[in-house]
């Protein structure tokens, strides 16, 4: 094993046990690079690159002039990856949004269970504004009203990776999204989805909920499909 990857397995070790001893915690400041490089017996420029690293990962953040902090920012650090395993050609979109449907359609479960009612009436006022808006508002709206089902499932994990899953797609195809909600027909389509998506919610009807959230993903996926010219593939509702 090469001594920069030695080096770096040290200083992941140090705040793995510092972690799990409690003398870290998130939020927290960890040695300086000249301390922590005598602490564990490698260079301070081995430290300095393991950390630049671990920041980029998402586990560490560093503030100049202040030092660096435990950090837990997987939404980056899934984004990065994803972004990379795209520009590397190892994913596709259709592979991504077959996950994001997937993963969808469980937040929509957990947040039918678990929806709190000051969330079912944002949800509410966004469907209704929706109706009216311009297609730049309903873009906007549209991910605002996933991010609240994702809140309202109450799991940090899918919640973490659906953003990062977003923000990957909405990075590299950014502009197909607002063809999607300015033609008249599939905007129309949408928002009939979306409705049927926040009344089943409202109703705690999971059937309803898994051929609604379907729906939407398999409009917006023909849409996809066409624009980056791979194969469509439509979704079977889960029950």
């Amino acid at each position: 094993m090469p001594f920069h990857q030695k080096s770096y397995q040290k200083v992941l070790d140090y705040l793995e046990n510092a972690l799990m001893t409690g003398e870290l915690s998130a939020g927290e400041k960890i040695l300086p690079e000249r301390k922590l490089a005598e602490s564990l017996g490698i260079s301070r420029n081995s430290v300095r690159e393991a950390i630049r690293q671990l920041e980029h990962m998402g586990f560490l953040a560093c503030n100049r002039g202040a030092g660096t902090f435990i950090s837990c920012d997987i939404q980056q650090n899934l984004q990065d990856s994803f972004d990379l395993l795209i520009l590397l050609h190892k994913i596709s979109y259709r592979q991504l949004s077959e996950l994001r449907t997937g993963l969808e359609l469980q937040a929509g479960f957990l947040a039918a269970e678990r929806i709190t009612a000051e969330q079912l009436s944002l949800l509410l006022q966004i469907v209704q504004e929706m109706q009216t808006c311009s297609a730049a508002r309903g873009d906007q709206l549209d991910k605002h009203l996933h991010d609240t089902i994702a809140e309202a499932s109450g799991n940090e994990l899918i919640i973490q990776i659906l953003r990062a899953l977003s923000g990957t797609i909405d990075r590299f195809i950014s502009d197909m999204r607002k063809k999607i909600f300015q033609d008249s027909e599939t905007a129309n389509q949408l928002q009939y989805a979306h409705e049927q998506i926040v009344d089943a919610l409202s109703r705690r009807d999971k059937v309803q909920l898994s051929l609604a959230i379907t729906h939407h993903f398999n409009i917006v996926n023909a849409s996809m499909y066409a624009e980056t010219e791979e194969p469509k593939a439509a979704v079977s509702p889960q029950k």
